[in-house]
């Protein structure tokens, strides 16, 4: 059985809370990753996360100035961390409860970051529902905010690359699926054939 340190992307990117959220989207550059872990100012403290929704949603939308605003003001805190024993059905039913696409696992000193994408890989029967979800909510916001302030409004164009991201997701689960139920039907309707050592491979597990 699988659990969340299984599959958590190690070295999660971190930043600081008083960094400014310009310097946040640049790391998120810099790191090709769509959320940052805002680090703790001492072990007493908790972590915190900063999305590229919450950037999103509070700050460009708000029509805030990302140079001069500090990722204290838009990030999540305390932010729900991941136990690392947790098995892939209990991590998708905590994102599923509380809307998540990400979050972190911590484990003594190591940080590191799970996500809607692994969790679609190891189990696409329980996390599909929750992405298509997701993306329903994510088109209803993205209308709003192109009714509210423009269709070339940067919030609005923000908002439907992050359904982009959101469908390009969806689909790889779906190809994924497609692929896996043709191999299958493969293996079964020849089991000895030797015409590709690919497909025996796939058919012997």
């Amino acid at each position: 059985m699988l659990h969340a340190i299984d599959l958590m992307s190690l070295n999660a990117a971190k930043i600081q809370a008083t960094a400014t959220v310009a310097e946040a989207v640049q790391l998120m550059k810099e790191q090709a990753c769509r959320s940052l872990i805002v680090d703790r100012q001492n072990e007493q403290d908790s972590y915190g996360i900063l999305t590229e929704t919450d950037i999103l949603y509070k700050g460009v939308a708000l029509g805030k100035n990302l140079e001069t605003t500090f990722v204290a003001e838009l990030m999540t805190k305390p932010c729900i961390v991941i136990n690392p024993a947790a098995t892939v059905e209990e991590v998708a039913q905590l994102f599923a409860k509380h809307r998540l696409l990400r979050a972190p696992v911590i484990q003594d000193q190591q940080v590191g970051m799970i996500s809607v994408s692994e969790l679609l890989r190891h189990h696409p029967a329980i996390s599909q529902p929750h992405l298509e979800a997701e993306l329903q909510q994510a088109r209803q916001q993205a209308n709003q905010l192109c009714t509210e302030q423009g269709a070339r409004s940067p919030a609005c164009i923000a908002a439907w690359k992050t359904i982009d991201a959101l469908q390009a997701e969806l689909s790889e689960q779906r190809i994924d699926e497609l692929l896996k139920h043709t191999f299958e039907e493969y293996c079964e309707e020849f089991p000895k054939s030797p015409t590709s050592d690919f497909y025996t491979n796939l058919c012997g597990g």
